[in-house]
């Protein structure tokens, strides 16, 4: 309950939730709604009784993490008579699914969940995108002709409040919840956006600073998302859908995409294909939550030689391999991979996978560290229950959940570098593509090494 009054309901809700999407294992079927005419102490009470014994039969580790989950319930259910409401209730389940302080725990409000194309109104934009850099939220892309670009944002503002209420006291209260450092960086980052990507219609006001001039307020409305959706999957709502394909002069393809989500992959699937002997590849994956967990060993597919694998899953019965099978035709240049502390989940398990693997070189900053694959369920009173289901481990056995990607090259942008328009991080990918390459072979293939693979 600190949170909701230090951050507010709804932003508490989003904070929370943000990078839910992440990790998807596979969605399971509905459990039935309950009446519409259920009284709600009645609802109330099957919602918290869903919860509670769906993390108690699902949760990978039986001993959940040394949570006395029988005391949770005891804990928190005398407090549901308080809950007069939805989001009281929401927050109530928040709360308890804290005490297993894991990332991929979260109730989301139906009504910010897209499932039909007449609900794609609930998710807009003001057309903008954020990071965290040098221990800020700034503005990393303003689309044209969007909001953003209309009031003057400009990559490298720096986000100081949203709504009214300041970043520095959200991070201070992450911060004292334990979080590490690329943790927070993760939260703060996807609690701007999810402010920024609200309902079509919705007003938001961003307090932010450029350069040396002192902050100013300014107010934006989110429009409708006009590009590709892709459609759900069971419980697991449709998502806005991007993937950008750039080729340097001397061949070097850089492919980035917002989400792991299946109606992307053709498109991925074309453009590794379409790759020629002698090009490098960057996969920039930074602030990308994750999404459809196996599509990272379907993706990796297209750039390996012989199986291998990208990690292993603990289930609560059980493992599960990541394993990855060659394609015919994969490409066998060099591979680089971009990462930040808003990468997140399948994004961590592609990265880490082929880094151990001595497929890829990664550059740039610590992942999130939030690497738990998830299902959903829908609630009595409609909303989603996302829950971790696996635990993730990367080839040599390293676990990903609040450990996080550690780059071959730790490479930092500036709020400066955003505003002039530069990338140290692709900049010093793309350095070393320039020189693996000077040792290709008269094919075209890297010399022994990492493109054997």
């Amino acid at each position: 309950m600190n949170t909701l009054a230090r951050i507010g309901r709804r932003g508490a809700a989003l904070l929370l939730a943000w990078g839910g999407i992440a990790g998807l294992r596979a969605a399971e079927p509905s459990s039935p709604l309950a009446s519409a005419e259920a009284p709600w102490p009645e609802i109330r009470e099957k919602t918290f009784a869903e919860v509670w014994q769906t993390v108690n039969d699902a949760y990978f580790d039986p001993t959940f993490g040394g949570v006395d989950w029988a005391a949770v319930r005891e804990t928190y259910r005398p407090r549901l008579e308080q809950a007069a409401d939805n989001p009281a209730l929401r927050a109530l389940l928040q709360a308890m699914l804290g005490e297993l302080h894991r990332t991929h725990f979260a109730i989301l409000p139906r009504e910010t969940a897209v499932f039909t194309p007449e609900e794609r109104q609930r998710i807009g934009t003001i057309g903008a995108d954020f990071v965290t850099v040098e221990n800020q939220v700034v503005v990393a892309r303003v689309r044209p002709d969007s909001a953003a670009a209309t009031a003057g944002l400009a990559p490298g503002d720096a986000v100081r409040a949203v709504n009214g209420r300041p970043l520095a006291e959200v991070d201070a209260w992450l911060e004292t919840s334990g979080m590490s450092a690329a943790r927070r960086a993760f939260y703060l980052a996807g609690y701007v956006s999810s402010w920024a990507q609200a309902a079509v219609g919705t007003r938001v006001t961003l307090r932010v600073e450029s350069g040396e001039n002192p902050p100013r307020d300014v107010e934006l409305m989110c429009a409708a998302h006009d590009g590709a959706w892709s459609e759900p999957i069971g419980n697991y709502p449709a998502q806005p859908l991007e993937l950008d394909a750039t080729r340097s002069a001397d061949g070097i393809v850089t492919l980035r995409f917002n989400v792991f989500a299946p109606p992307l992959m053709k498109g991925l699937k074309a453009r590794l294909r379409a790759l020629r002997p002698g090009d490098g590849l960057v996969l920039d994956l930074r602030s990308n939550p994750g999404g459809i967990s196996v599509m990272a060993p379907g993706l990796s597919g297209w750039l390996v030689a012989r199986e291998l694998s990208l990690g292993s899953m603990t289930l609560r019965q059980g493992y599960m391999s990541f394993a990855v099978y060659p394609q015919s035709g994969a490409f066998a240049g060099p591979v680089a991979i971009l990462i930040d502390h808003g990468s997140a989940s399948t994004s961590e398990i592609l990265a880490a996978g082929l880094q151990e693997a001595g497929r890829a070189r990664v550059f740039g900053e610590t992942s999130a560290g939030a690497a738990l694959p998830s299902s959903f369920r829908v609630l009595p009173t409609g909303d989603l229950f996302q829950y971790a289901v696996g635990d993730m481990k990367t080839p040599g056995g390293k676990l990903l959940e609040g450990h996080g990607v550690e780059p071959d090259e730790v490479v930092h942008n500036t709020r400066a570098d955003l505003a002039a328009g530069r990338d140290r991080v692709q900049d010093a990918a793309w350095a070393w593509i320039r020189r693996e390459r000077e040792s290709v072979g008269p094919d075209g293939s890297a010399s022994p090494g990492p493109a054997d693979l």
